[in-house]
């Protein structure tokens, strides 16, 4: 009589469940470690004329030029807690001026500030002078903006700025 072993197909099954689950936690686990650093942003407006981004969250010290993401303070037209992504303007140090609504930093012009917002409001402008140490001057692309040139966002504290912000989309 002969004897062999054969495993049920059952068994099979369960050491696929097995290894799809440790495959599974060791992916996660992986991945955690990229998304302490790294978040996924959506920009809904106009104000770039990107929509995705990739937000490196290690790098908090921006740079001129670059976007960033950052918690926007409570305004009439936002929730406060509002992530926005825009690109850093000025910079500690750097002179802003305005020009009837022309806003300028170290003379170049970063945009046009609005008199009134969408919805008829009056739009206060932002901030002029030099920007003040641990202090950003943001702006979008777009003239509908809501950033730095207004006063319902002013300049960024550091401790807001969440990492900069790279467009995928």
């Amino acid at each position: 009589m002969t004897s062999h072993v054969s495993m049920k197909p059952t068994s099979w099954r369960r050491v696929g469940l097995l290894a799809l689950f440790l495959a599974g936690t060791l992916a996660w686990k992986g991945a955690e470690g990229v998304s302490e650093r790294y978040g996924f942003g959506i920009n809904v407006t106009q104000s770039l004329p990107h929509w995705a981004f990739i937000t490196d969250r290690k790098a908090r010290t921006p740079k001129r030029g670059e976007l960033v993401e950052f918690v926007a303070p409570p305004t009439p037209y936002y929730p406060g807690g509002q992530r926005f992504v825009k690109r850093v303007a000025g910079v500690p140090g750097d002179m802003v001026e305005v020009r009837g609504r022309s806003f300028f930093v170290n003379g170049v012009f970063v945009g046009q500030a609005k008199p009134l917002s969408q919805d008829g409001r009056p739009a206060e402008p932002g901030p002029i002078g030099r920007i003040p140490e641990g202090r950003f001057f943001v702006a979008g692309d777009h003239i509908d903006s809501l950033d730095s040139r207004y006063a319902a966002i002013g300049w960024i504290p550091a401790s807001r700025i969440i990492g900069r912000a790279e467009p995928i989309l």
